[in-house]
């Protein structure tokens, strides 16, 4: 008769598990289905791990499981390059790589694909949306699937396999740049031919692709979130992760195969007066023998690693003791996907089964108890706890029974009347990507090298608190065409004035003026900063065409705050002081949150459309913008003065200031950052200009005989104009002074 079903099963079956494994990759399937009987457990670490390794195993997946699957096609990594600007001070060139490469994911048809992750961040959601840009083609392991279009346009459609019975996905140009150019560790939530499929069905595919068809199920069989066969071994280390889960039993009935469910298992009563039959020719009537290992053979605790799919199917890890200090502890990994309160369960299920499973015993029982097989269930005469019976004989008309306690149904674990804490993790989250809004900053120099062609920094956030990126597009035909320009990752922190800002002084501190400001989102937020913080750049902020800087943000109501403490004008914006309204664009200025785009200096003048959001998008933010060059406008002079000469004229003085100076440097001038010292003069009389003129160094005469010239008394006032020339843009910003009369 059978023994214990893993056994009995391993000594009968030879083959090849069909598709564990992927020959296409090159392996020797050398192993056969059932080895030798040496222990071989899942390890719940091999799917998160991507390969590109030959002879690696592919996995037969069921129900949902994160799989990170093997690379199996790439041609390589494509370097583009693009011109974004020119001059003398740098070349303008930037690079961007892309790839285009397939994985495989199972050794069997699967339903599709929910959720990728790259490198640990979440870059398609279950909605089916890119975060990244790519384009990604499904196969699921058709039996008559085409090859990719792609692999046969590069290798040809002699050398272009379909991979039929795998299923596999092939990206088209993913770009790299968020990975460090270079093809991420890539992980993939899969969706087998059921959601939540029972310990029954997986047994019955894993023999089936083992070519073994003398298989029945009987019972009920519990249900998994998901597993995931791994090894390329025999069909017994399969099972060993399922049959805790389910306490499956085998035996083999005379004709077919039959897995049970213990759980759902008949219980066969046997009558205290067929215990202990005697054999032929023995004279012991020992009714039932019984004996009982050592407590120090049970394990003190056990652990058992799992996939939580409450946490992004990371791996978990939930521990049954019995006693404590722990001395003899075991851990069991398993590459199935359960919830915390279901793995604490079966930990505990584990210890109650390894305690009561010490205890065994011998009974006899008459001829007509021939029925018994491996795997039943029996109450032996008024013993109240079951046995399990673990080997079966028949001789001289005798039924020999080998059996094992069970636990009392009573002490049975159930997941749902366990309390297990699951920990906590960095979910991505999965809410959609939401609409983008697009802001254009044509700003002066920010901290860092000094761009020698124009600049547009773009920021981008949305109002909802699933945003996560926006694809940028630019168009220099008015959107007839666009190209890719790059993504943004990370949101702004941005919204509107809800009142306009005061006026204020950019040479002090402003500490009477205030500006209440509403977010985009109630998840963003603002944060006090030191007075030295603010002064070493830190809180930078547009509002309208201002720069400015806050050291106090008060939290007034969720995604409102009011700032103050504040300087004004930064960074040669002090002429938009005083020009602001209710609504005013409100954008923290970091600088590692925007992109930037650097169109060739020639082109000063032109209109560039944007276009940013998900490329999967209905509707995508649009923004035109006419760069000016701000970034290489010369600021303002300062420190006007004009003071007469004696005899009629004047002499105006100033002190230049330099887009490359923004740091106080002790004991010398800032850089000067123009080609040469130019300064552009305008005097300005009733609305009209009546004198233009160029200098080299910061200083103007105007002489009596130029006044007389221009035919203006001593008594009216008079404005002039100062400006500062670039090679490149033409003048800056300017500073004004009113002098006269006398």
């Amino acid at each position: 008769m059978a023994t214990l079903v893993l056994t009995a099963v391993g000594t009968a079956v030879g083959g090849p598990l069909g598709g564990l494994v992927g020959s296409f990759l090159g392996a020797s399937i050398d192993r056969r289905i059932f080895g030798s009987g040496a222990k071989q457990q899942s390890r719940a670490g091999n799917l998160a791990v991507q390969s590109s390794a030959y002879g690696e195993p592919i996995p037969r997946v069921y129900g949902r499981m994160r799989i990170a699957g093997n690379l199996i096609w790439c041609p390589g990594i494509i370097e583009r390059q693009s011109r974004s600007g020119g001059g003398k001070q740098r070349s303008g060139t930037s690079y961007s790589y892309s790839a285009s490469f397939a994985v495989v994911l199972a050794a069997r048809r699967i339903g599709g694909i929910a959720r990728i992750w790259a490198d640990g961040k979440l870059i398609r959601g279950s909605d089916g949306n890119f975060i990244a840009a790519t384009t990604m083609r499904i196969y699921a392991g058709d039996e008559d699937q085409d090859a990719d279009p792609l692999i046969v346009a590069t290798e040809g459609l002699a050398n272009a396999p379909a991979y039929r019975g795998l299923a596999y996905v092939v990206f088209e140009d993913l770009a790299l740049a968020d990975f460090g150019n270079r093809i991420p560790n890539l992980t993939f939530e899969i969706v087998a031919d059921v959601d939540a499929p029972d310990a029954a069905l997986i047994v019955a595919d894993l023999f089936g692709a083992a070519q073994i068809a003398r298989l029945v199920s009987r019972g009920t069989f519990p249900t998994v979130h998901g597993f995931a066969a791994m090894h390329a071994g025999s069909l017994r280390s399969q099972f060993e992760a399922l049959m805790p889960i389910g306490d499956l039993s085998f035996a083999d009935d005379g004709e077919m195969l039959v897995v049970r469910s213990g759980a759902a298992a008949s219980i066969t009563m046997l009558p205290a007066s067929d215990l202990g039959t005697v054999l032929p020719g023995r004279a012991d009537g020992v009714r039932q023998n019984d004996t009982r290992g050592a407590l120090d053979t049970v394990p003190d605790a056990i652990a058992i690693g799992f996939y939580d799919p409450a946490r992004d199917y990371q791996l978990g890890l939930q521990r049954a003791v019995r006693r404590a200090p722990a001395v003899r502890n075991e851990q069991r990994d398993m590459a199935v996907a359960l919830s915390a309160p279901a793995a604490k369960a079966l930990a505990e299920r584990m210890i109650g089964g390894a305690l009561a499973a010490r205890t065994r015993g011998e009974i006899r029982l008459p001829w007509r108890h021939c029925g018994l097989r491996v795997g039943d269930t029996v109450i032996a005469g008024d013993d109240p706890q079951p046995w399990r019976v673990r080997n079966l004989s028949l001789e001289s008309m005798v039924v020999q029974l080998s059996v094992e306690r069970l636990p009392a149904a009573a002490r049975q674990a159930v997941a749902g009347a366990i309390d297990a804490d699951p920990g906590r993790s960095l979910a991505s989250t999965d809410l959609p990507n939401g609409p983008t809004q697009l802001h254009l900053l044509d700003l002066p120099p920010l901290p860092g090298g000094l761009p020698a062609t124009p600049r547009i920094w773009l920021a981008a956030a949305g109002p909802d608190a699933g945003w996560r990126s926006a694809e940028i597009d630019v168009s220099l035909d008015e959107g007839d065409s666009y190209s890719w320009l790059g993504t943004i990752n990370t949101a702004s922190t941005m919204g509107v004035a809800d009142h306009p800002l005061a006026p204020g002084s950019a040479d002090l501190w402003d500490q009477q003026s205030t500006l209440d400001v509403t977010l985009l989102n109630d998840s963003m937020w603002l944060e006090s900063r030191s007075n030295r913080a603010v002064l070493n750049g830190a809180n930078l902020a547009l509002v309208g065409d201002e720069l400015i800087q806050f050291a106090t943000a008060t939290a007034l109501a969720p995604g409102r705050f009011r700032l103050s403490g504040l300087l004004r004008g930064r960074r040669g914006t002090e002429s938009e002081i005083g020009r602001h309204a209710t609504g005013d664009r409100f954008v923290v200025v970091e600088m590692d949150r925007l992109i930037a785009f650097d169109p060739p200096i020639d082109t000063l003048g032109r209109s560039f459309q944007f276009r940013a959001g998900h490329r999967s998008a209905a509707v995508r933010e649009i923004q035109s913008m006419v760069p000016t060059g701000r970034v290489l406008q010369p600021l303002a002079p300062v420190h006007m003065t004009v003071r007469a000469t004696g005899d009629g004229g004047y002499v105006a003085q100033w002190i230049r200031r330099s887009r490359a100076g923004f740091a106080w440097i002790d004991g010398a001038d800032a850089p000067l950052a123009e080609e040469s010292e130019r300064y552009r003069i305008e005097l300005w009389y009733s609305g009209s200009r009546i004198r233009l003129a160029e200098v080299t160094s910061p200083s103007w005469t105007y002489s009596a005989a130029d006044r007389l010239a221009d035919g203006l008394a001593t008594t009216i006032p008079i404005e002039l104009r100062v400006y500062q020339i670039s090679g490149a843009v033409g003048v800056g910003n300017g500073t004004v002074a009113t002098f006269g009369p006398d």
